[in-house]
């Protein structure tokens, strides 16, 4: 059995099911990306860009508009007019995987920056689609998980429903590539959250995604794991760095690899494909064939509540 726990559906179904099948992955998880552009005029996420940006020492020159939140709501335009389905709703979700049943699990989104009624009203549509997790962004959505009273919200959600928090870590593409104004991704910021709230969680991309700083919070998404064993990684779109000897050593004694999940990121990452993906992890010479067949899928299996086949 092999599960992608990081599908994002950009392209039709059809395109996904093929992909999916020349990598050999049984199941694809779909993720749902609840955000708003709108959302960076607000007054305290406008402060907090200027300061980090100021702070990174770029300067004002290196905008191609006035401002940083100007600069951002471009990405975001651009973004969306290229990948449109990246504002994916958790219906949209649920229809994929009420057609595609066998072969689709879902995760919806909610935006934690909306009231606590839309946030309630986007869980409970969660639930109703039986979708089988959340996904949350810090980048894109704009919110700190230490300040945002509605994260908590949702960590309470997925706790006592049972469902599973994917949940984005390290850089992202365009404005986030530079760490300050992605450090609400910083795994170390989870620690007094998790201390009361005890979801499934994986930390997308092991703290590590950077294009210029490889593994930029890898040594903080170790400590988090270190420290609740409710914490998960999926290896989506930093796969060449977590399967290097060094690193791949340090989780297997530190963490354990039954907490290592494979994602691709689909079809997010240039030049790869579940196939490459898949791949990396099967040609690891560091790992054990029981190993691999854990993190390729059953690993994933166990906290989706799969049976394996």
């Amino acid at each position: 059995m092999i599960i992608d726990i990081h599908v994002h559906p950009f392209y039709h179904e059809t395109k996904i099911l093929n992909e999916m099948q020349m990598a050999g992955v049984d199941r694809g998880v779909l993720l749902g990306v609840d955000v708003d552009p709108l959302d960076v005029d607000k007054p305290e996420i406008k402060k907090k860009l200027r300061k980090r940006y100021l702070t990174a020492g770029y300067g004002f020159h290196t905008l191609r508009f006035a401002s940083i939140e100007d600069n951002i709501k471009h990405f975001y335009e651009t973004l969306i007019d290229y990948y449109p389905e990246l504002k994916t709703s958790n219906q949209e979700i649920g229809d994929l995987v009420r057609r595609n049943p066998n072969k689709f699990l879902g995760f919806g989104s909610v935006n934690p920056n909306k009231e606590e009624a839309y946030v309630q009203e986007k869980l409970e549509q969660i639930s109703d689609l039986g979708l089988k997790g959340v996904k949350l962004l810090p980048t894109l959505q704009l919110f700190s998980p230490i300040e945002t009273e509605n994260f908590k919200r949702i960590c309470d959600y997925c706790e006592k429903n049972k469902k599973v928090l994917l949940y984005h870590t390290g850089c992202d593409p365009g404005p986030w590539e530079i760490p300050e104004l992605s450090e609400d991704a910083n795994p170390k910021y989870l620690e007094p959250i998790l201390e009361y709230y005890s979801p499934i969680i994986i930390l997308a991309h092991f703290g590590s995604y950077s294009a210029y700083k490889p593994g930029i919070w890898f040594n903080e998404a170790i400590e988090i794991g270190k420290k609740f064993d409710n914490v998960y990684f999926d290896s989506s779109a930093v796969s060449s760095f977590v399967f290097r000897q060094k690193n791949l050593k340090r989780i297997k004694e530190e963490i354990g690899l039954d907490r290592l999940i494979y994602g691709s990121d689909y079809p997010v990452v240039w030049g790869s494909s579940m196939k490459y993906e898949v791949d990396v992890i099967k040609g690891c010479k560091l790992i054990t064939e029981d190993e691999k067949e854990n993190i390729l899928g059953l690993n994933a299996a166990n906290i989706l509540n799969l049976a394996p086949y």
